[in-house]
């Protein structure tokens, strides 16, 4: 801390700096001032001896007497402060003060001497001289860390004199005057470089005891932290620091190291790493840093976050380990993935699977492959006619086949949803992938036996797409296997279809979407955001509606989000539409009387670019809807494409007070690193799990995992797509918060709009 006195009554007579600096000058000046008042004590009873027979006593012995009295009252009080510990204030007034005081002795005294040289003969006169010159050099020296008042004491034993000189003097006298202003210049000088050299110790002195507090103030805290912490010296890979949780949770695992938890300190940073020479490269060099990184000791698994600690200077001083014991996060994120990754009733990938494979292959220029969709005919009459056991066990002997038929090298067999799968091939060889559609088409319209169920008949369609022929990254393939899987359909079913030049006309009509799609961005016609409400269980309450978009084409009539929101995406308008979105449900909400919020989601195309943020303060700003009632839905494969700047657009949503919903929870990628990274207000499960939940105990089984997840990390969860009492039962023995679907909802316009849209409707 360091106190700054103006000028004026704590000012000039004082030593202005730091508290420390007060108290150590007040600490000085008790040892210092009362011999200074000595010797003001001793010169002045000598002159007042030497003038005793030529001056009146009330001036040769009164005025000392009185002077005595002072200079006794403050001598007494000075050695008293030497048993004190001031506090810096009552030090730095004790000073101000005691510099007035010498100041105006010296006047006074300086007013006596005046008084007495009018009556002295020369000798006496010459003592005079000898006495004022003396005093105001002692007392200098003992006002050494007063420098303030003694240039003023300085000042006016000088003054004194050179006045003397003009009322009438000797040469002695002069000189004696002049030699007294030539030594208080040169002490004035000495008291100066003096009162600097301990200002600068004292103040050295202070800090290095402040940053030795904070040191330990650091280190105790970090000690004391929920946070394994360690420092390791760079050079050696040695811990020369390690905190008290670090030491907890080595004790947990010492049966997997070959050190005890007391002997971490000094201990090489080699005994967590299997290859610990890629691991000292990264600690060298902080360029390297930050790092994050998953160990796996035996059964156990470490997250380490490393960071550099950087000094003042900018060198590097050291790295610095947080890490914690992470393996039932592990597995739950392993079964997470792999319910998400995996097909829990057949075992084969899912949709995100193949289109990373796909995106994998596609990655270099000159990579082929072919890609097969299929869809089951007549699948869903047995499902529903046969109950969903007969139809899972169908759906198993389904992938067996699919397996046999499609065993070739690098060959993938997904199941995508319901009765639809897919087939990865590695080349684009059009004979070769005929023929394999053909063998499927053949396997799968074999009669099946289910043992109890019989003999069950069903068949098969297949679509073909070959890249680079058909197209060269993953949408535009997919898509295009999906129209030729259509066409083989409308052909007659049973049939397998190469995608050819007669389907392109699909894809001209995604390009007339586009045109009209720009058009109704410019002119908002028929353009309408409708809200679905989310309703919280416990209280039954519109907690918030969620914001979608419709758009009603002149033509076409109503087309669906699920056309125009992909075209949206590929061709740019993604931010116009959801600027458009945003703007409106902000609006909207602004109106609504029950303080619901409004939800509003965000493609992974308007993450990441700097514009969402300004486009959330924009809406916000325009419609006075306070930042809190808006909720921003991301999905985790949104977060996927750049997860730094996501994560920061993220973060500067929520310092608005805004919040951030992690949309479609387990049909992503799911990590609990984005859990981590983030802090999401809420998790929403995909409906696609809660839809089924009731059939296919895998759905449940998600349902009820990602609940329990949110639980434990305090994080509210939404059900999506809730139509019936039977699922709402379910989603809330789970431990779901609110929930969201058909049951308490379908998406509505808002009033202003019921009119027109009904007139639309009409107009079908």
């Amino acid at each position: 801390m360091t106190l700054h006195w103006p000028f004026g009554r704590e000012g000039w007579f004082s030593a202005v700096g730091s508290a420390e600096l007060a108290v150590a000058r007040y600490r000085r000046c008790a040892q210092h001032l009362p011999m200074m008042y000595a010797v003001l004590l001793v010169n002045m009873w000598l002159l007042a001896a030497i003038f005793a027979r030529q001056a009146p006593g009330w001036l040769s012995i009164g005025c000392p007497v009185a002077a005595s009295v002072f200079c006794a009252v403050r001598m007494r009080s000075w050695l008293r402060a030497r048993r004190r510990e001031p506090t810096p204030a009552r030090a730095q007034a004790a000073l101000a003060n005691t510099g007035r005081l010498v100041v105006g002795l010296v006047i006074a005294q300086s007013a006596w001497t005046f008084a007495l040289y009018g009556r002295g003969d020369e000798a006496t006169r010459s003592f005079l001289f000898l006495s004022v010159a003396t005093t105001t050099l002692s007392a200098m020296q003992c006002l050494v860390h007063l420098r303030g008042a003694a240039i003023g004491l300085a000042a006016v034993g000088n003054a004194t004199l050179l006045a003397l000189c003009l009322v009438g003097a000797t040469p002695f006298d002069l000189a004696a005057a002049l030699s007294l202003l030539a030594a208080s210049a040169g002490g004035i000088g000495v008291l100066t470089d003096t009162s600097r050299d301990f200002s600068q110790t004292v103040n050295a002195r202070a800090e290095e005891v402040r940053r030795t507090k904070e040191q330990e103030l650091l280190l105790r805290m970090i000690d004391d932290m929920p946070v394994a912490v360690m420092t390791v010296e760079p050079r050696t890979c040695v811990i020369n620091y390690a905190n008290r949780m670090s030491k907890t949770l080595i004790r947990n695992i010492e049966h997997l190291l070959p050190i005890r938890a007391d002997d971490l300190i000094g201990t090489s940073i080699d005994v967590f790493h299997r290859s610990p020479g890629h691991q000292r490269r990264i600690l060298a060099d902080p360029r390297n840093l930050p790092h994050n990184a998953r160990i796996r000791l035996g059964g156990e698994v470490l997250d380490l976050k490393i960071s550099a600690i950087i000094a003042k200077d900018g060198h590097y001083m050291a790295p610095m380990l947080t890490w914690a014991l992470v393996t039932k996060e592990a597995e739950a994120e392993n079964r997470i993935r792999h319910l998400a990754h995996y097909d829990a009733l057949t075992g084969l990938p899912n949709r995100v699977t193949l289109r990373r494979e796909l995106e994998d292959r596609l990655a270099s220029p000159g990579n082929r492959a072919g890609l097969l969709y299929v869809d089951l005919d007549g699948f869903k009459l047995v499902n529903d006619t046969r109950g969903h056991q007969i139809g899972d066990a169908l759906l198993r002997q389904v992938t067996a086949r699919l397996k046999r038929v499609c065993n070739g090298p690098a060959v993938t067999v997904t199941r995508l949803e319901g009765d639809e799968f897919a087939v990865l091939l590695p080349h684009d060889c059009r004979p070769q992938a005929q023929l394999q559609a053909d063998l499927v088409v053949t396997a799968l319209g074999t009669p099946f036996d289910l043992e109890d169920a019989g003999t069950i008949q069903i068949g098969a369609s297949v679509g073909i797409a070959l890249a680079p022929e058909h197209g060269g990254v993953p949408d535009i393939l997919l898509a295009r296997a999906d129209m030729a899987l259509h066409a083989a359909k409308e052909a007659g079913r049973g049939a397998a279809l190469i995608f050819s030049a007669e389907l392109e006309g699909r894809v001209q009509e995604r390009v007339r979407l586009e045109d009209a799609l720009r058009s109704v961005l410019a002119s908002r016609d028929g353009l309408f955001v409708f809200y679905q409400p989310i309703v919280n269980l416990q209280s039954g309450r519109v907690a918030a509606r969620e914001a979608l978009a419709r758009w009603h084409h002149p033509r076409h009539g109503w087309i669906s989000p699920a056309r125009f929101v992909p075209v949206a995406e590929q061709c740019g308008l993604i931010d116009r539409l959801g600027a458009f979105i945003l703007d409106q449900a902000c609006r909207s909400a602004a109106r609504w009387t029950d303080g619901a919020h409004v939800a509003v989601n965000v493609s992974a195309l308007q993450l990441g670019k700097g514009t969402l943020v300004d486009a959330v303060a924009a809406a916000l700003a325009d419609s006075g809807l306070p930042a809190e009632r808006l909720e921003i839905e991301v999905t985790e494969t949104a977060l996927l494409r750049d997860e730094h700047r996501g994560i920061q657009d993220l973060l500067s949503l929520r310092e608005m007070g805004v919040r951030v919903s992690l949309d479609d929870f387990g049909t992503g990628y799911s990590s609990l690193a984005h859990l981590r990274t983030f802090a999401f207000d809420k998790i929403k499960i995909d409906g696609s799990f809660v839809r089924d939940a009731l059939a296919r105990p895998e759905c449940a089984a998600v349902v009820g995992a990602i609940a329990g997840l949110g639980k434990r990390l305090g994080v509210r969860i939404v059900a999506e797509g809730v139509e019936t009492e039977a699922q709402l039962s379910l989603v809330r023995a789970e431990g779901c918060q609110e929930v969201q679907g058909y049951l308490y909802g379908r998406p509505e316009p808002t009033e202003a709009d019921v009119p027109l849209v009904a007139l639309l409707d009409r107009r079908l």
